[in-house]
């Protein structure tokens, strides 16, 4: 059986985004059991790419911080469903929680967290022990490929 478990420690600096999006993005077409669609494989990228920069954006970070990126496939509620959940543990301090916004069609930014609410199943914050921040999880599910199983 194939291991349902993936993990990245990284920098937190924006140039990295695009490491983790790359090798994420490897795991996830190598996945057999359960098979991942295209479709589902590009939500779950979009996800993991909101979640890291959000935590390299708007977490004060020391220089040498790094983000540990994971992700777990699970059985689903379902024979038919697997489900992925998606986790960033950054090096937030304090209060530092992410927080949706109401943002308006011309802002720039400000959107991560609402992508991700429409896209997730579920997601939330936790203290992270990992890091001793925050752990910005979302969970997606995998819906199987039609012939698959």
């Amino acid at each position: 059986m194939e291991d349902p478990t993936w993990q990245l420690r990284l920098p937190a600096r924006e140039q990295h985004i695009a490491r983790a999006r790359l090798a994420f993005t490897g795991w996830l077409r190598e996945r057999g059991d359960p098979p991942i669609s295209a479709d589902a494989a590009d939500d779950a990228v979009l996800l993991l790419s909101e979640l890291t920069t959000n935590a390299v954006v708007h977490t004060r970070c020391l220089p040498d911080a790094e983000l540990l990126c994971r992700a777990t496939l699970a059985s689903g509620e379902t024979p038919a469903a697997a489900l992925l959940r998606i986790e960033v543990h950054d090096h937030a301090e304090g209060d530092d929680r992410p927080r949706l916004k109401n943002s308006e069609a011309a802002d720039e930014g400000g959107r991560g967290l609402c992508i991700v609410a429409a896209l997730a199943a579920d997601w939330g914050v936790r203290p992270s022990s990992a890091t001793g921040g925050n752990a910005v999880w979302a969970t997606l599910r995998l819906p199987a490929e039609p012939g698959a199983g």
